[in-house]
């Protein structure tokens, strides 16, 4: 008698259905590690103590008083969530703003363009704008691309709430810089929309410190960002074909609507961080975040 089962009999069910548990990812073996800002002293994982106010990039570095990046993908995603009876966040809609308005969420509600807009309809209200910003982390030592294993190393910061301000105000300014020389061609008004939006953040290194913002709950400490050393073109152009050939990689990681759980991709068990590195969706202080967004 065959007490085995011959797979080339049920080979046509892999892809159909089934239920597959991911492997725990290390925090030293992600693709884009957080930047994050400490907020009371502990242990990291591997034993390390972050100081509070320090930037810590998660599963790379600790305690930091600044961090270069280059700029690589922005992306702005709307998320409305509820807290549930165990204190635990539950993602109710997630949009990841794919090209032009109207946008429309995972939960099937069209999206309103803007917070006024969003504000006006009951299902929306509670709906918040984030800014994820990644890019590639400079070696504070010879201002080139940290590298592990010989790959460069991809950072991000998510900015919500209380740290949404900062972040947005950094990126909208360099949007609007009229002063620097176009260097997308043909010069037309669509590659001056691009530059403006796309390219102009990508034009020098970022420098990410840690400031403090007045809040109805007191000081916080909130990301302050600054453009600093100037890109060449060429480099430039490495930035944007890094930025199309990890665009499937930042979708993997940043859009939740192909997430299953429902949740972020910080809400496994597998993966569970602390309450500062997460979105905090429903904090208080998302009532500083931009009108205009």
């Amino acid at each position: 008698m065959n007490n085995s089962i011959d797979f080339s009999e049920y080979s046509e069910l892999a892809n159909e259905g089934g239920f597959d548990v991911k492997a725990p990812v290390a925090p030293e073996d992600e693709f884009f590690h957080a930047i994050y800002i400490s907020g009371q002293q502990r242990q990291n994982h591997i034993g390390e103590t972050e100081m509070p106010g320090k930037l810590q990039i998660r599963g790379l570095k600790s305690n930091l008083d600044e961090i270069n990046m280059l700029i690589v993908h922005v992306k702005s995603v709307l998320v409305k969530s509820s807290r549930g009876i165990d204190g635990r966040e539950k993602m109710e809609c997630f949009s990841y703003q794919n090209g032009t308005p109207p946008w429309k969420g995972n939960s099937g509600k069209i999206c309103g363009k803007n917070s006024t807009e969003r504000a006006s309809i009951d299902f929306c209200n509670p709906c918040r704008s984030q800014l994820i910003v990644s890019g590639l982390y400079l070696d504070e030592n010879t201002g080139k691309p940290f590298l592990v294993n010989g790959k460069p190393v991809f950072v991000f910061i998510r900015a919500k709430g209380v740290k949404y301000g900062n972040v947005a105000n950094y990126l909208s300014d360099l949007a609007k810089r009229d002063d620097l020389e176009p260097i997308v061609t043909p010069v037309t008004e669509e590659s001056k929309k691009f530059e403006k939006a796309h390219v102009n953040n990508k034009r020098f290194v970022t420098k990410v410190t840690v400031t403090k913002q007045s809040t109805n709950f007191g000081a916080k400490d909130v990301f302050a960002l600054e453009a600093t050393t100037p890109i060449g073109v060429e480099t430039v152009k490495t930035i944007l074909n890094k930025s199309k050939e990890t665009l499937d990689k930042f979708k993997e990681k940043f859009d939740w609507s192909q997430n299953d759980s429902g949740n972020s991709d910080y809400s496994s068990a597998s993966n569970r961080v602390e309450e500062s590195q997460k979105f905090d969706f429903n904090h208080e202080n998302n009532k500083q975040e931009n009108k205009n967004a």
